[in-house]
C-alpha cells in the first residue's frame, strides 16, 4: 500500500474522487402556440387551437367550426373525442398552436440553399 493512500482520511478521499453532475432530465417538449383574435380563427378552421374560457378552464382541442356566435372543438381522446360547443362571450383568450410540419420544412429550405455542388 502507498504511502500517499495509507495517510489520506475519508474526507480528502472524498474531494478527490471526481464528482458526477446530476442527471438532467428532459422537460416534455411545449407546444409553440401564437395568441389570435377572435375572428381570425375563421382561417384556423382544422388547426389545434387552445382556449381560455371566462369559466377559469382551459380546453385544447382541433377547430371544426367557426362562427361569430361560437366555436366548436373536437377535443382529444383523453376528453372523450367529444365535439364541444364555445359561445364566443364566454372566450378569455385563443392561442393556436404551431404545427410540427412547418418547422422541418423551413430547415430543409435552409439546408438545401446551403449545399454547393
Amino acid at each position: 500500500m502507498s504511502l500517499a493512500l495509507a495517510l489520506a482520511t475519508p474526507a480528502t478521499l472524498a474531494t478527490a474522487a471526481p464528482k458526477k453532475a446530476p442527471a438532467k432530465v428532459a422537460a416534455p417538449a411545449q407546444p409553440l402556440a401564437h395568441v389570435v383574435d377572435y375572428t381570425e380563427l375563421e382561417h384556423h378552421v382544422g388547426d389545434t387551437i387552445i382556449v381560455e374560457t371566462t369559466f377559469d378552464t382551459v380546453r385544447r382541442g382541433k377547430l371544426v367550426k367557426y362562427t361569430n356566435p361560437g366555436i366548436t372543438l373536437q377535443l382529444g381522446p383523453d376528453n372523450g373525442s367529444i365535439e364541444l360547443d364555445i359561445p364566443r362571450e364566454t372566450v378569455r383568450n385563443v392561442s393556436v398552436v404551431a404545427t410540427e410540419s412547418a418547422a422541418p420544412a423551413k430547415d430543409e429550405q435552409e439546408a438545401g440553399s446551403a449545399k454547393k455542388n
